[in-house]
């Protein structure tokens, strides 16, 4: 009788373990999982019948590369695939693991790439040389207008994570990889500007692209990084400032979220 295959997923997001589980588990094989590194190391003591593990790069208490390193000396044979948002994740890491997968990728991506690490776990796969797609979260608390937002974000080749108030956009900004935010300035009767201050207190360097029907009050401009008046910017224009302001961010340090 031959066993199914087990993974052992690491990420300190819930949601992306309990999504990840589904797929795999629908795809045949037995899924563990694992909220930190630590954990998972626990559980590879104690679980000897683990064929593959997928892990993430940024993760409190201990780091993905960190992981890697040491589940490489202690456990040579086993394979290893990170799965992260950062672009440029550490040469470190990448020696260490067999494959990456870049979240967001269409899960059958990550189906075969699991599939060919199995079959041939002593074969490194090649990093795929497409950049990947930068995430933009798009809140607008008028659907139709989420709704634009993001068809014309998307076929300037962003990715785009929907949000239609405060609350679930930080709830987005939390738990996902983000590069650039836009927002609206009224959101139900909320001021735009506490929601991308809170933002900034956690990630100061993520850029705020804010869309407004009337000019800034004292103070307002200082909060984000750019002020955009919706009677007179045009698509063209949102995409542009978009793309200079991830640029800029880009260099000369790295994004510091998943």
């Amino acid at each position: 009788m031959q066993f199914a295959k087990t993974v052992l997923c690491v990420d300190d997001d819930p949601e992306t373990l309990k999504v990840r589980k589904l797929l795999l588990e629908d795809s045949g094989y037995s899924v563990m999982t694992a909220t930190s590194g630590q954990e998972a190391s626990r559980i590879l003591s104690e679980e000897k019948r683990i064929d593959l593990v997928l892990l993430d790069y940024l993760m409190p208490g201990m780091n993905g590369d960190e992981l890697a390193e040491r589940l490489r000396k202690q456990y040579p044979d086993l394979p290893l695939i990170v799965v992260s948002a950062v672009g440029q994740l550490p040469v470190s890491l990448l020696e260490s693991t067999n494959a990456r997968v870049q979240k967001g990728q269409d899960p059958e991506f990550l189906l075969k790439t699991i599939a060919a690490v199995l079959a041939n776990p002593e074969k490194k796969l090649p990093s795929e040389s497409r950049p990947p797609k930068k995430v933009v979260l798009c809140v607008e608390d008028e659907k139709a207008q989420l709704k634009m937002r993001k068809m014309l974000l998307e076929s300037a080749g962003f990715q785009v994570i929907e949000a239609q108030s405060a609350r679930l956009a930080m709830e987005a900004f939390r738990s996902s990889h983000v590069d650039a935010v836009v927002m609206d300035y009224w959101l139900s009767g909320q001021n735009g500007t506490a929601l991308a201050e809170e933002m900034k207190t956690m990630r100061p360097r993520i850029p705020i692209v804010m869309l407004s029907g009337f000019a800034s009050l004292p103070g307002e401009e200082a909060i984000v990084d750019s002020w955009l008046r919706k009677a007179e910017v045009e698509p063209e224009d949102l995409i542009h400032e978009l793309t200079r302001l991830i640029a800029l961010r880009a260099t000369p340090r790295q994004a510091e979220n998943t």
